[in-house]
Order: structure tokens, then sequence, then C-alpha cells
């Protein structure tokens, strides 16, 4: 035994220097950490020092960094900027029983107590100070008080909305929202930069859709306060904004849009109640946008993808009606088949096909261009049974229907890109559709049966006809700038592209001048004397084309769109304009000639210039 006692020794000085050792490399360790490599831990470059810090601050987002959209003018539609106040979850100055310093912050806001209480109360991270669920701006006198508190847990900051309370254009503008799926199909290389995440919120329709790719930005910017572990503020470390420092970024699109020209439209169409419906207000000298309004009412901020008011109605194919009787009239003067002043007999019915004319027993006796100017159905059926059917709906093409006529071409990286999102192609004949047949040329002729126009394609005819039958394409956005304001890339304005030069032989490209004077002229008689009389009151001389189409609700209930179309002034034209206002009862009067006057006399009070700015 007395032999084992020192081998008992050696080995609990082996151990112990073992642990000693073990102590000492543990220790250094934890300081090469601290100080050494805090920046740059292991091969992952992870930054300790940073994500502890992380780990004791509540942060709030003041701006995404997205891209905003802007009118002609340089006005913002999108981005606004509040001066706000940003509150986080601290107790520490507010105890329950600081009654007195509960009801200064309420006095400082104009609100109780009571509401005050509450909303501190229910904090569980950062949060704006909002009333009816929108950021409050605050006076110049509020931020003076509420920055002489000296409360760390209270910050006055500048907070970006991405949309207003009465957000201009919202269907134009679209909506942002999470789509993970998409984020993954056609962001990977963002996602593998960190400038995506499946979380992060994307163009889902309009602008901020189709411009996704322009819109991402550099980072957010945001705001953060150090806290312990209690959620009391560390002392030295006061409120910290981040945000990336690039002057280029975020861009800024603009838009071909009039901010005050649009709002006007739609207060016009709120005054009218319109319940559904579209208005296009173009340029008429290059089919620029300059207003669309879209009904039913929209918010960004409250999509409802199954009740569809996000839709652009602007863009969406619906039965013409007699608008339509413009391309049946361009087709039977271009091709000879009828004489301006060839009379027709017009007794309210045409005898076959079950057609009948609006008026109940007819207009008797009418030319043609008397016709069009009181829109008789009886003249341009006897009209359509001289016409080939083909030829038809090549003279549509003319006009550009039956063709997505949006902007479109190559830009930046696109090959083909399209400026406006879900346009439709609409159409004159269903696939199946025998084009020869009586009946059905006789219902297409007056913009029935299959026939499909979107508004953006009806005000683009009209400017079509005003160009002496150049096709333009409309433009929504026409350039994006750097975030300093400096040109990054145009998106000029030009034709359509792809039109068929003929699909019949010996079928010109486009209209000829003539005819396409002649058919302004005779949107003149419409005002004069026609079915648009009742846009004499007007500001300033209208011309147009009215059009009523019989179609069905998705209940099978009888409806009508009423339309008008038409340029003005008439003597020297600055604006093309279409107005829709989509099933309604048929006895219902009509809606659409009232819209089309009260829109052109908003844009009556504009500068001669504004058109062509």
């Amino acid at each position: 035994m007395a032999n084992r006692s020192p081998l008992k020794k050696h080995r609990l000085f082996y151990i112990l220097l073992l642990m000693t050792v073990l102590l000492i490399g543990l220790n250094v360790r934890l300081f090469w950490i601290q100080v050494a490599a805090s920046r740059n831990f292991t091969d992952r470059s992870i930054d300790l020092v940073e994500n502890s810090v992380i780990q004791r601050e509540q942060g709030i987002v003041l701006d995404s960094g997205r891209g905003d959209f802007y009118d002609r003018n340089g006005v913002a539609l999108t981005g606004s900027v509040k001066t706000v106040l940003t509150v986080f979850p601290v107790k520490e100055h507010f105890p329950e029983n600081n009654l007195q310093l509960r009801q200064q912050i309420a006095q400082i806001l104009h609100v109780s107590e009571r509401q005050w209480q509450t909303f501190v109360e229910s904090l569980k991270s950062p949060a704006v100070w909002t009333a009816n669920g929108k950021p409050v701006q605050l006076t110049e006198a509020q931020i003076g008080q509420i920055e002489a508190l000296g409360l760390p847990q209270l910050a006055v900051t500048r907070y970006k909305q991405r949309y207003d309370a009465e957000q201009l254009a919202s269907q134009v503008i679209g909506f942002i929202s999470q789509d993970p799926q998409r984020i993954t199909r056609q962001f990977t290389d963002q996602i593998h930069k960190g400038e995506l995440q499946l979380t992060s919120k994307i163009g889902g329709a309009g602008l901020e859709k189709t411009f996704e790719p322009w819109l991402q930005g550099l980072g957010p910017t945001s705001l953060s306060l150090f806290t312990d572990g209690l959620k009391r503020p560390l002392a030295g470390l006061a409120a910290r904004t981040v945000f990336p420092d690039n002057s280029y970024y975020p861009l800024k699109v603009i838009t071909t849009l009039d901010a005050s020209i649009q709002r006007r439209v739609e207060l016009v169409m709120d005054k009218l109640h319109i319940q559904e419906g579209a208005v296009v207000v173009m340029d008429a000298a290059n089919a620029d946008v300059i207003a669309m309004a879209s009904r039913p009412e929209f918010h960004p901020e409250h999509v409802d993808l199954k009740q569809g008011s996000w839709s652009n109605k602007a863009v969406k194919g619906t039965a013409p009606g007699s608008i339509f009787k413009t391309v049946t009239a361009a087709a039977a003067l271009e091709e000879g088949l009828v004489r301006p002043g060839e009379t027709f007999d017009c007794r309210g019915e045409l005898g076959k096909y079950g057609l009948s004319c609006w008026k109940q027993g007819g207009h008797g006796h009418i030319t043609f261009e008397e016709g069009y100017a009181q829109s008789c159905n009886i003249v341009f059926a006897e009209i359509a049974e001289r016409l080939d059917g083909v030829k038809l709906e090549e003279y549509a093409h003319k006009l550009g229907l039956d063709v997505r006529v949006g902007w479109s071409g190559r830009f930046m990286q696109e090959e083909s890109f399209r400026q406006w999102d879900s346009e439709d192609k609409g159409q004159v004949y269903a696939g199946a559709t025998p084009k020869q047949d009586g009946g059905v040329k006789a219902q297409t002729s007056i913009g029935q049966r299959d026939v499909l126009v979107t508004p953006l394609q009806a005000a683009n005819m009209i400017v079509t006809l005003l160009s002496g039958g150049e096709v333009a394409s409309p433009r929504i956005v026409k350039e994006i700038r750097f975030g300093n304001g400096r040109l990054m890339e145009e998106l000029p304005a030009h034709r359509v592209e792809g039109l068929p030069a003929h699909r019949v032989e010996g079928l010109p490209a486009s209209l000829s001048p003539g005819t396409s004077k002649t058919l302004l002229s005779w949107m003149e008689e419409v005002v004069d004397h026609g079915t648009g009389s009742g846009l004499q009151s007007a500001h300033w001389k209208v011309a147009g084309k009215s059009g009523t189409a019989q179609v069905r609700d998705k209940q099978g209930r009888d409806k009508v769109n009423q339309w008008f179309i038409g340029y003005g002034p008439a003597e020297m034209p600055r604006y093309a304009v279409a107005v829709l206002v989509q099933n309604v009862t048929p006895d219902e009067k009509s809606t659409s000639v009232p819209l089309f006057r009260q829109v052109m006399d908003v844009l009556a009070e504009q500068p001669a210039k504004g058109a062509n700015d």
C-alpha cells in the first residue's frame, strides 16, 4: 500500500495539470474570439460582435428600399414620406402608475390617455403610431414636444409609405405581395445574392409586376434601439439608423401619367357613381397614356384576388357595340363598296338574323354618312353583306384591334418586354366562327357576337385615325432614372410591331389618310346632330362615336356596355379619350356621354402645352 501512494499523487498532479492547460486554452480561445477574430469568425465570416448586438436590438423598417413611380412632371405616385412617431416596446419611463407622463404624451398626440396606453401595452415589436390603420404625420410642434421628452423609446422618424390612402391609378400601379414560388422561379440570382428572400414582397400586378426587376432596391432603411435581456435601453447606445449608402438606388420609374388629370378623372367617375368601367386619356400626338382609371375601386393594401377589383378594366376586352362600326365603315370606304351619300332604307328590322335597329320604327331613308352619325344598325348590317368577312378582320387589325397594342419591344436585358400587365388581345371572331356567314357578318359589323375590344385599343384607334392610319403603341412608362435623377434608360414611343402588312393579297398595310379624315369628320357629325348631341355643351368642340353593346353578366342577366370614344378639341386635337360604363341595366339612362363630356371638360382646362410635354 505504501508503494502505491506516490503513484496516486503523480496521477492527481497530471490530471490537475491537464485541466489547467485546458482552462488556459479555453480562455485563450475566448479571448481570440472576442478580440482578434470577432469580425471574421470561421471560414463563413461570421461577425460575432454584430450578431451579439443584433440579439439585443429591436428594429423597424422605415423604407423597404423599393423604387417608386412618378408622373410625367416628376410628381411621386408611390412612396410618400411622412414624419412619424416610432415607439419601441420597452417599459422604462412607462411605469403603469406614471399617469402624468402618459397624459402628457397623449396630449401631444391629441388622443385620449386610454388610447395611448392601449397602443403601448399592445406592442410586441417596434411600431409607428397610427390612426385608422395609417401612419400619422406629425406637426412641427409635435416633433419639438416629443423630442423634448428625451425618451429613448420614442423616436421621430421619416417613414416611407408605399401607397397613399387615396392611391391614384391604383390598378395601373398594381400591388406588391409575397409570392415564394415566383421568387424561386424567376429571381434565383437575387436569392443567392441575398437581395431577396422567400418572404420578400414583389410585384403582383400592374407596373409593380412588369417593372419588378428595376424596382428591387439594395436593402431597407431600418431603425434599431439596443436593449438588454429585460428590454431596457442600454446606456450609451442610442437608436441607430441603417441604410444602403448608394445615390443611384432606388430607381425612379417615370410614367406618362399626369397626376393632376388622373386625380380629376377619378373624381369625375366617383361623382357619376361609376360602379364598373374604365376611362383612358391619350396624348393625340403619340398615344402616351395621360390618365387611366378603372372601376370597381381598389386599394393596393387590400387585395382580394377572388373579388377582382385589382384587375385593370382598361386593358380587358369586352363587347364594344357600335364603336366597332368605325371599323366596318373604314372597310367599306377603303374597298369602294359604298359611297358616303348612298341611301339605305331603315324600317327598324333587317328581316333576317333577328337583327333590328335601336330606333323603334327605324330611321327611314338614310345615307351611309348619316347612318354612322345616327348609329343605324340596318345600314351597317346591309353593308356587311357586301364585305368579305376576312377583310373585316383585316381592317380591325389596321386600326389596332385584335392585337396587343401596348408598348413592347427590346428593353435593356429583356428581348420582348411588355409594359402593360395582362393586356388582352381582344378579338373579332372566335376560333371556329364562320367568317363568311351572313348572320355572323351582320352581328360583327355592329360590334356584337364575338367582338371584344379593350378601352386602351378603343382610345388608340382614335389616335390611329388622327395620325392618318399609323397605329402607335401606347406607352405608360417613358423612362427610368437613377436615384440621383440621372437618366438610366428611355422607352421611346414607336408604332405597334408585328401587325401583318396584308393577310389578303393586295391589302395595303395601313388605313389611308383620306379614309381616316372622312371618319373623323363623321365623328363631328355624331356630336353635331347624332347620338352624341349631348356633348354640344362641352367646354370645347369635341367629336366621337357612341356604342351600346348587349351583354350578359355572370348570373346570365341582360346588361349593356355603354361606350363613347372620341377626341378634342375638334379643330386641333390634343387628346383622344375612351370611356366605358360596363354591365348596366338596359333601361338605365346612358352615363357614357356625360362621363365623356366631363372628362373632356377637365382636359379643356389644361394648358395648351399639357398634352405634348
